[in-house]
């Protein structure tokens, strides 16, 4: 599994680093050049050559002076475009500038989350998340807590994820996991039973749905859940993996485990 999997136990906080990064302070843009060179990076953007607009938010850092906002753009402009070193680096760049600037903290917590340094991406998206205010923030830090094994504190950051984006169903589904972790089963099962029921869901919700009922001691109404694409044998060692989780006692590892199972 991926680290950015975990994501996370998670459906989806995988593909973390294409996820939009920036806080409304990342917005702010100085000179009419700088303006002009972020204005056509994006254009160039959308039409989908995220090399070329690296190389123009780079050039944008020098109209703008080396500002904070700046860096934190082309770091956000490199994670799109599979770059995570030349991000990391950006965002770090930015935060020597501004040490609580949110685009940057919460882009730094992202390139630990993608790695897997949950300690590191738990205290920098921590910082994060009260600023940028955004469903993306808090299922962030919910991954990292999951991470770490700290099941009821994943739990409040995906609630607060789950405010600021209700109808996310992913979020729901995460929110349902790290609550299954935390010995709180009944929230967790008519949570992830909304998602997986939602027009929107997919096999990963269903499969999720599994988990979470087993984990709850429901292992007959796991076996009788439906997965599109899923045969007979494929759910009969899920359920087997999910009951062989519940004989890990330490809770960093149960938890990476479930994210395992989970993204199976």
């Amino acid at each position: 599994m991926k680290r950015t999997g975990v994501v996370l136990v998670l459906c989806s906080v995988a593909a973390l680093a294409g996820c939009k990064t920036t806080s409304p302070t990342a917005e702010v843009v100085g000179t009419p050049e700088e303006a002009r060179l972020v204005q056509l990076a994006r254009d160039i953007e959308a039409r989908g050559e995220p090399g070329t607009a690296v190389a123009l938010y780079a050039r944008a850092i020098e109209a703008s002076g080396g500002s904070a906002a700046a860096y934190v753009r082309l770091g956000d402009a490199q994670a799109k475009a599979g770059d995570p070193d030349g991000a990391r680096a950006a965002y770090q760049e930015a935060l020597s500038r501004d040490p609580k600037h949110p685009g940057a903290l919460l882009g730094v917590g992202t390139a630990d989350l993608n790695a897997g340094a949950a300690e590191a991406a738990a205290r920098r998206l921590s910082e994060a998340a009260p600023l940028v205010n955004t469903a993306t923030a808090y299922n962030r830090l919910g991954a990292a807590y999951v991470m770490e094994g700290r099941a009821q504190e994943a739990a409040a950051a995906f609630q607060k994820a789950r405010a600021l984006d209700p109808s996310n169903i992913d979020i729901a589904g995460n929110l349902a996991l790290a609550q299954a972790l935390a010995g709180q089963t009944e929230a967790a099962v008519a949570g992830m039973q909304a998602a997986a029921q939602s027009p929107a869901a997919k096999g990963r919700h269903r499969r999720n749905l599994i988990v979470v009922l087993s984990l709850a001691g429901r292992y007959d109404e796991a076996q009788a859940v439906s997965v599109p694409d899923m045969s007979a044998k494929q759910k009969i060692d899920l359920l087997a993996r999910v009951r062989k989780l519940q004989t890990i006692s330490d809770p960093v590892a149960r938890a990476r485990a479930v994210g395992l199972v989970a993204n199976a």
